[in-house]
């Protein structure tokens, strides 16, 4: 036998590789791309019976990774669910499912960062730098971009969370260095607790960074409409613990109480035994039975909901 039929028949026979010129061709199957939590088994196969498309068969991968689902664990997803498993055989033994993503680059999330620190900032301090985001990978179809700030300091550290609607995708840390000094409000002059604070109450002063407490109140707009809950001092940084919102309830006015159960709604008149602010929790008595005290909450209009029900007083 010649060389070359030698060297062919070892070929055909699969003794020996191809050269280094030949063409190997293979054929797999294209990635199924899902977009949701969970992996049905219509993502796989759409045209099987309707009665089945709904069938779990786990869960995800992370927006941008794929994984692997074998036909058998179709067949077993399927015997779980009641169904007939030889509906898996007109599927590959093996198939990739890939979720579908959007990336957002470091630069990008930094630039959205220092936007949302910037509308935290005092007046007089701007961002300098903004250092330690990567880029992440995310579920299409909008994200928002939320911040919680550390102490301010020349290095604030801030903790930034990428939400795609109500679930919370990423968490990362960043340093933001800042420049200037901050303008911060305080007050003119020496005020006792229960004091609204007014415009006419408030002016800015120059206050370093490193010179701010921690939670200090840094803008106008957060000192301005609050009442003290203790006496604070003139010219000093305010932390914003020492604030709460004015009430919009007082005590001894009469309010409607709102309580609701399903398919029904009663509404009656109410005496406040204590101010309330939107959101707190306060006594109340009925108007037509003040042997008793009730719990309400305290809404933004100044009406109360049914919150608890307390004892006789």
């Amino acid at each position: 036998m010649s060389r070359l039929a030698a060297s062919l028949l070892a070929l055909a026979l699969g003794m020996v590789a191809p050269s280094a010129g030949a063409t190997v061709r293979a054929t797999a199957a294209r990635a199924i791309v899902v977009d949701a939590d969970r992996i049905v088994l219509g993502d796989l196969s759409p045209t099987l019976p309707r009665d089945v498309l709904g069938v779990d068969l786990g869960p995800a991968p992370a927006p941008g990774r794929k994984t692997t689902i074998a036909r058998s664990a179709v067949i077993e997803a399927l015997r779980r669910a009641g169904a007939d498993p030889t509906l898996a055989s007109s599927l590959p033994a093996r198939q990739d499912v890939r979720r579908q993503a959007e990336r957002i680059e470091a630069e990008a999330l930094t630039a959205e960062v220092t936007a949302a620190v910037l509308a935290e900032l005092p007046l007089g301090v701007d961002v300098a730098h903004v250092a330690g985001l990567e880029a992440i990978m995310v579920p299409p179809g909008g994200h928002t971009v939320e911040i919680a700030m550390g102490r301010l300091r020349r290095a604030t550290t801030v903790t930034v969370h990428v939400t795609v609607g109500t679930r919370r995708w990423s968490t990362q840390q960043a340093t933001v260095t800042l420049t200037g000094v901050a303008k911060t409000p305080v007050l003119r002059e020496t005020l006792p607790p229960g004091t609204t604070v007014t415009d006419d109450h408030v002016e800015l002063r120059d206050v370093g960074l490193d010179d701010l407490p921690d939670g200090a109140i840094t803008r106008t707009d957060q000192l301005v409409g609050k009442r003290l809950r203790s006496r604070q001092q003139q010219a000093a940084p305010l932390r914003r613990s020492v604030t709460e919102a004015p009430p919009v309830i007082t005590r001894g006015s009469v309010v409607d109480m709102i309580a609701s159960r399903p398919g029904i709604t009663v509404t009656r008149q109410v005496v406040a035994q204590q101010d309330g602010a939107p959101g707190q929790s306060i006594r109340v008595k009925p108007v037509d039975d003040d042997s008793r005290t009730l719990v309400v909450t305290v809404d933004a209009a100044g009406t109360v909901h049914l919150a608890g029900r307390g004892g006789a007083r």
